[in-house]
């Protein structure tokens, strides 16, 4: 018998982790799974230790404050490794945190697997050394990244992008493409949500202006996260809904999407977006000096150019947003542009299969601690 620890440490690791496990299960029907993750990862066999997707920490202010926390959280989840020796440990991105498990795990003589790489390109390019002392096998989901830990000397497989499977293994409804249907997406954080949804609002305000009949829609991770874009909304016309996240992006003309994984969502489904990027101050002068990348959302990442606009920190404001967004909800050129655009990026991320090349890199290396 197989017995594969995981860790993930926020809402688009647990969607990733879970396909993972699925896969696994689907190769080895006898693989157990336990770790910390969230509600799908436990959905799909893991026996789930603690739910940290619902009390995912972001930006360097808010680690601060919840140093407590993560230290506790640290120390249990080593005692735990220790005490049940798995025959291998698969974190899953979640870098700040999983870099000092994996050494614990190495230390313990337990080998790691690392799902979905931390993003060295962009910033702390020297964890690459750490990552090679420390990783028995990179799985990366991103296909310049192969190169970048090859020639760091680290086992490196790219696998593919695991949001590919995910969104074929669904079946949409339909539900919101009656109508001129608009995306709101601040992000599954609550400090996400304060610092963004407002804004949005301001933008979903001019448009309702221009379009009277525009239905504005916010998908929300888990009921708390919902009361609280209610809150937030006040008299304003919002419709929430959770869970129905890809439902939404599949019915909605257009979106307003917090940089991360959705950006990459909507590109795959092919919807016109705005990027939006607001975090503490602190935090935000700390990223300007150690993040090194020309665009924050992976989306122009991967296109190599902005074929998305971004507004970050202080520009992300109602009133420079709404020209931009009126403009992209219109047919013509600056529409079409960007569908195209998005079009080759889904072409780019490639086809299915991520989460099967994945699993079966982490049963060979489980199997192979066994055997050893």
């Amino acid at each position: 018998m197989t017995r594969i620890y995981l860790f993930a440490g926020e809402t688009s690791g647990d969607i990733h982790g879970a396909n993972l496990i699925r896969a696994l299960r689907e190769e080895d029907p006898s693989v157990e799974c336990a770790g910390v993750g969230g509600r799908q990862m436990a959905d799909a066999g893991m026996r789930l230790d603690f739910n940290l997707a619902e009390h995912a920490i972001m930006g360097f202010v808010e680690v601060v404050r919840h140093l407590g926390f993560i230290r506790t959280l640290f120390n249990d989840t080593v005692a735990r490794l220790e005490r049940e020796r798995p025959d291998c440990l698969v974190v899953v991105d979640y870098p700040g945190f999983n870099i000092r498990l994996a050494r614990e795990a190495k230390r313990l003589g337990i080998p790691v697997v690392w799902y979905i790489s931390p993003q060295v390109w962009a910033w702390k390019k020297g964890r690459v050394k750490t990552i090679a002392q420390i990783v028995r096998k990179m799985l990366v989901i991103l296909p310049f990244e192969e190169a970048i830990y090859r020639n760091a000397g680290v086992s490196c497989e790219y696998v593919g992008h695991p949001l590919v499977d995910h969104l074929a293994s669904l079946t949409l409804t339909g539900q919101y493409r009656d109508g001129l249907t608009i995306g709101l997406l601040p992000g599954s954080r609550e400090q996400e949500i304060g610092r963004l949804l407002g804004v949005m609002i301001g933008v979903a305000r001019g448009i309702r202006d221009r379009y009277p009949h525009a239905r504005f829609v916010v998908p929300c991770v888990d009921a708390e996260r919902e009361t609280q874009v209610r809150a937030m909304a006040g008299d304003f016309p919002l419709e929430t809904t959770v869970g129905k996240s890809y439902e939404v992006l599949g019915g909605a003309r257009f979106c307003l999407v917090a940089s991360g994984t959705a950006t990459v969502e909507a590109a795959l489904l092919g919807v016109p977006m705005i990027v939006m990027y607001k975090v503490a101050p602190v935090t935000y002068a700390l990223a300007r000096l150690l993040v090194h990348v020309e665009h924050i959302g992976m989306v122009n990442i991967l296109a190599g150019k902005r074929i998305v606009p971004e507004f970050i920190q202080g520009a992300a404001t109602a009133e420079s947003i709404l020209p931009e967004a009126l403009a992209l909800l219109e047919d013509g050129p600056r529409r079409n542009q960007m569908i195209e655009d998005l079009n080759k990026v889904r072409v780019q991320i490639g086809g299915p299969g991520a989460s099967k090349r994945a699993a079966l890199a982490v049963l060979a290396v489980a199997r192979d601690a066994t055997r050893g």
